[in-house]
């Protein structure tokens, strides 16, 4: 009887407390998904929130005809404000219901704010509570509210799960991760900088194009798509994805990525040119290849033309990013946890300077039909 006395009284406690703290009804609230900033001048910004409208139907229709009892109606709202407000205070009053930003999947910049500076959209998010970690940051090759109000493309998922879907496929494949979480751990971490994937609308769809390369909280420049495989086999070890090698004018052979991971070493790490030496191991499959150029006698040829183009193509990428005196690859970090008494504060006069080796090993597991 005495504990049942106990869990009569938690019960109600339980009740009490509950009743004290705000709650919101999914038919009584419109969840944003995605949001988008453009960047018009004089540290204005269009900003567009999009939401999924969740309405009872009048017409349920039988055996799959007409709306189901729920349907899902999208709705957006746009309109210019300061860079840095948040854009759910902003449209609060627009809303036929109250807006709720928890279950945010998507944030999108345009190049335009990109090139002004991320920090105030940036720190807006690390202090809102509400803000996933999790959701997937973008900049778009184009506008922002025109790819997220469109009406066209293929798909009739709502559009920021559509978006969110492609982010996630590539971060999968051949792209790093880019979630709000990586983009802050890169951008206040130490010897680093941030980075994000590029998308544009084309026609009735959405593609990626690049990898945005930021300075900080600035945009500096876009990695084309084809050279994203190589960016990311320096930057993590990872699974699947698929590299376009050209071994021969008008001669491409596809490699599917099985397993590749990158291990780094450094030597005279606090000199004024310290030596970054990477190696990149390779197990991949030849699924596509020019008519009669694979069998099983020239596997070993291919592998170390892949291995000699991989490295080079690593080499040419890494002194760019020195030349822009930028480092994603975190080669930094690199260098400060193999450096005893690390010098941090010249650093960044010195990471120009240092000289980067990288060297591949490739190991191709099956050539396909040929076998």
């Amino acid at each position: 009887m005495k504990h049942f006395m106990h869990l009569i009284a938690s019960i109600t406690v339980l009740i009490i407390l509950s009743g004290c703290l705000p709650t919101s009804v999914i038919d009584d609230v419109l969840i944003i998904e995605a949001e988008g900033v453009d960047y018009i001048g004089g540290n204005k910004v269009i900003g567009t929130v999009t939401m999924p409208n969740y309405v009872q139907s009048s017409n349920p229709g039988s055996s799959g005809a007409g709306l189901p009892t729920t349907a899902s109606m999208i709705r957006y709202l746009s309109g210019t404000t300061y860079d840095g407000k948040s854009l759910v205070d902003r449209f609060q009053e627009n809303g036929q219901r109250a807006l709720r930003a928890g279950k945010l999947r998507v944030m999108l910049f345009n190049k335009g704010l990109a090139k002004h500076g991320l920090r105030k959209q940036i720190d807006l998010r690390n202090r809102d509570p509400e803000a996933p970690r999790e959701m997937n940051l973008a900049i778009v090759d184009g506008s922002c509210k025109k790819l997220l109000t469109a009406i066209d493309y293929q798909t009739q998922i709502p559009i920021a799960r559509y978006i969110q879907d492609m982010i996630e496929q590539n971060n999968k494949q051949n792209y790093p991760e880019s979630t709000l979480e990586s983009f802050l751990y890169a951008y206040y971490g130490d010897y680093m900088d941030p980075f994000l994937p590029v998308i544009r609308k084309s026609g009735d769809h959405l593609e990626t194009i690049g990898l945005a390369l930021f300075k900080s909280d600035k945009y500096v420049m876009e990695l084309p798509s084809n050279k994203v495989f190589i960016f990311k086999m320096l930057f993590q070890k990872f699974d699947q994805g698929v590299y376009d090698f050209e071994f021969a004018s008008q001669k491409h052979i596809a490699l599917k990525n099985v397993h590749t991971k990158v291990s780094y070493k450094v030597k005279n790490g606090n000199s004024t040119s310290p030596d970054i030496y990477a190696h990149v191991s390779i197990n991949a499959q030849i699924i596509q290849a020019y008519p009669k150029s694979i069998n099983k006698t020239m596997g070993p040829k291919i592998e170390k033309k892949i291995e000699k183009h991989m490295a080079a193509q690593a080499e040419k990428l890494v002194h760019m990013l020195q030349k822009k005196q930028i480092d994603p690859l975190q080669l930094g970090q690199h260098v400060r946890s193999h450096t005893r008494h690390f010098d941090g504060k010249s650093w960044y006069d010195r990471y120009p300077n240092a000289h980067f080796h990288c060297t591949v090993d490739t190991t191709i597991i099956q050539t396909g039909i040929s076998d």
